[in-house]
């Protein structure tokens, strides 16, 4: 057989050969499948780590705090609410003493009261018996001498009777008497009161407000007769507070 007609056996096999059943894009269609396949591979893989290790720590930690921390922190949190509730039998609870009711506070005052100490008005405005540890006071209700006393020494302009009288509202050493008006001089409002006290007893002195007027006179009999006008509110003008020793002066006398 020559060459020629080998070549064209060999041209007429090739033609009746069937057509490629894929071509170039399916190639790289192939190839891009493969690639997604790989990158799903690496996160599946690199997300079961995470998830181990954050098992195997979680396991970790369970082991280590052992089976008893939950029990000793519960002890811990009920041993802080409870206070001092498990003291010893003979300890005595704590307290703060600026917590304690007002009234205890003052039924222990911190200094005991003495003759000399100051005192005020008490609070209710009377002159009713002190208190446990506070001086005894009388001056109770006024007295009529005392009040007729002081009625007729005071200026007319007071426009007073005896009958006016009110209780003195100011502590009193035991057994003394008293007797206090409300009085106005010129427009300028306030009490004045007379009080005497028994021999041999000391004068109180008074936490009077700012303004007081007092004037003191000793009777025969050592007694003690004192007279205060005291202003409406603290500063303000005495009514008849220049004739307060006068006054005292004359009652005594009387």
């Amino acid at each position: 057989m020559d060459e020629r007609k080998l070549a064209e056996l060999l041209h007429d096999a090739v033609a009746d050969a069937p057509p490629p059943s894929f071509d170039q894009r399916d190639v790289a269609a192939g190839s891009e499948r493969q690639r997604i396949r790989r990158r799903n591979g690496v996160l599946t893989g690199s997300a079961f780590g995470v998830v181990l290790l954050a098992s195997a720590t979680a396991l970790g930690v369970a082991l280590w705090t052992g089976p008893h921390s939950a029990d000793q922190t519960n002890a811990a949190e009920a041993a802080a609410a409870g206070g001092n509730g498990s003291a010893a039998p003979n300890e005595l609870p704590q307290e703060d003493s600026a917590g304690a009711p007002k009234a205890e506070r003052e039924l222990v005052p911190q200094d005991a009261p003495s003759e000399t100490r100051k005192q005020g008005r008490p609070p209710s405005g009377d002159a009713g018996p002190a208190g446990p540890g506070s001086t005894p006071s009388g001056c109770k209700q006024a007295d009529r001498e005392l009040a007729a006393a002081l009625a007729g020494e005071l200026p007319a302009a007071a426009k007073i009777r005896a009958e006016d009288a009110i209780p003195v509202e100011l502590w009193c050493p035991e057994g003394a008497k008293g007797a206090a008006f409300r009085v106005s001089d010129q427009g300028h409002g306030g009490t004045i009161s007379v009080i005497r006290v028994q021999p041999d007893t000391t004068p109180p002195e008074w936490a009077t407000p700012a303004g007081t007027r007092s004037g003191l006179w000793t009777a025969s009999d050592d007694s003690t007769y004192m007279v205060l006008s005291e202003p409406l509110s603290a500063g303000g003008v005495a009514p008849f507070g220049s004739a307060v020793q006068h006054l005292a002066t004359e009652v005594g006398r009387a």
